[in-house]
């Protein structure tokens, strides 16, 4: 049995979908996990006993969306797209520099009173043409900013009209749609599985078009997210449009997989499902856990360059105002022994956290260090006092515990976490870590300093079962039950 599962990202960092992968295929199922490439070439490789496809995406849909975005009545005045406009001011740009070759031409025939008027009525067309370029300009950069921020009737056209509605908002639909589905038809699987929202859509509809051609393939939607409490910034009509898609695509799915009992419940309420949705965690894999791989793990604290008895804060994984970083960094003063070692990429926000830091004095005790190999994460977070969860309150980090906090767990680290509802009630349930309440600094500090005096009061939990239900090895059943139960 061939099962297709297809994802938009590039896989490398996925280890949701990574681990599905090899899971089904160490199973018995031929699997390939159908990715996006890094270049323009099509990449085949294996991924343990499963096999990754990545192909490569034009982005031509969105590529024309973003140079020629819809531009209203005023716009039609303005330049069509970008690239036009570009190509107005730089022709005029050209004709200015002809414009002096033509004065300095003049100056060379002594100036005759021809030649003035001639150079003078060209300067005029020029001063002319360079006000209408601009005002054209400003007309189309004014509707492209207008189109970033979609009206009323677009998220509407998104959110209950045809698929047109949602990739006028959504034009990356189009194109993951182009990339995939003849590649799904060239291997003409028995299972679809879409992972995540934004390809439930393509999926659905390469599966109709393979039982047509008389191919019984089952869907299985695997909601990674909560989109229907998922805001993209700067793209209003995003959540609307993803939850069309959602919502049109998800009856015709012949079963329903998503990462927590909050989020399946949700599903089934929202969709009115006939069949609440398996819940399979995201849990490290015990690979993950013993560090499957010959190299030496590298350790948190040796890498922040500190000794065994210095208290450290540790957070992994990706960072954004909405993680709520800001509330460990602003508690450093109130922790003078404390430091913090964030396990992150650089980006602009991981910056203005060090900056913070150094005009709090502390500077020297945050520490941003690179990632690891995923296999590693676990045995490399061990070396830390205290594993954090600083979120903000958001509908979506409401539902699920995330990554970090299994990694943290079964690196057998007590706990400090916001007052989110899922990651809070898992905490104080099992009585790993303290909870405060998200963005107060001072309600942070308190919980590491209770943790702090007594740690092993929030480790002995981990002496239980707790680790071993909270691994991926422990959600595969559930998982190899629905595809088996699909394919019978």
């Amino acid at each position: 049995m061939l099962a297709v599962m297809v994802v938009t990202n590039h896989i490398d960092g996925d280890s949701r979908v990574q681990k599905t992968a090899r899971s089904a295929a160490e199973a018995g199922w031929d699997v390939v996990l159908l990715g996006r490439a890094r270049g323009t070439v099509r990449e085949e490789y294996p991924l343990g006993p499963a096999r990754v496809v990545r192909v490569p995406l034009r982005m031509t849909a969105q590529g024309y969306r973003k140079d020629n975005p819809p531009r209203g009545l005023a716009g039609r005045l303005g330049y069509r797209s970008g690239e036009q406009a570009r190509m107005r001011v730089d022709a005029r740009r050209a004709l200015r520099a002809d414009l002096d070759v033509e004065r300095r031409l003049l100056a060379l025939r002594g100036g005759d009173l021809r030649g003035r008027l001639r150079v003078t009525g060209l300067a005029a067309a020029d001063r002319t043409r360079g006000y209408w370029i601009e005002a054209r300009r400003r007309l189309y950069q004014r509707a492209a900013a207008k189109a970033a921020e979609p009206g009323a009737r677009d998220r509407l056209a998104a959110g209950v009209g045809r698929d047109g509605g949602a990739w006028r908002t959504q034009p990356q639909l189009v194109d993951f749609d182009t990339a995939f589905a003849p590649v799904i038809a060239e291997l003409r699987p028995d299972l679809l599985h879409a992972h995540d929202f934004d390809t439930i859509g393509l999926v659905t509809r390469s599966a109709l078009k393979l039982r047509a051609a008389g191919s019984p393939v089952k869907i299985v939607y695997d909601a990674h997210e909560y989109i229907a409490g998922w805001d993209r910034p700067g793209d209003p009509a995003f959540r609307p449009a993803m939850s069309a898609q959602e919502r049109k695509y998800i009856p015709l799915a012949d079963g329903v997989v998503t990462v927590s009992d909050a989020i399946a419940d949700l599903l089934a309420a929202d969709h009115r499902l006939p069949v609440r949705p398996t819940v399979v965690c995201n849990a490290p894999t015990v690979a993950e856990l013993a560090s499957g791989t010959a190299e030496p793990v590298p350790d948190v604290r040796a890498a922040a360059g500190l000794g065994a008895d210095v208290p450290l804060l540790v957070y992994a994984g990706m960072t954004a105002p909405e993680r709520g970083l800001g509330t460990a960094v602003a508690a450093l003063p109130d922790l003078p022994d404390v430091h913090l070692a964030m396990v992150t990429a650089r980006n602009g926000y991981v910056d203005a956290l060090v900056e913070r830091a150094t005009a709090l004095g502390v500077g020297d005790r945050l520490h941003v260090l690179p990632y690891v190999a995923p296999d590693q994460v676990v045995a490399h977070l061990a070396a830390g006092t205290i594993g954090i969860v600083t979120s903000l309150h958001s509908p979506n980090y409401e539902l699920s515990l995330p990554s970090k906090y299994y990694e943290y767990l079964n690196a057998r680290l007590p706990l400090v976490v916001s007052d989110l509802r899922t990651v809070g009630a898992f905490t104080r349930d099992h009585g790993i870590g303290e909870v405060f309440p998200a963005g107060d600094a001072a309600a942070f500090a308190a919980a590491v300093r209770a943790v702090l005096a007594d740690p092993s009061r929030y480790t002995k939990p981990y002496d239980g079962d707790l680790l071993a239900r909270n691994t991926w090895e422990a959600q595969v059943p559930a998982l190899l039950d629905l595809y088996g139960r699909l394919v019978s």
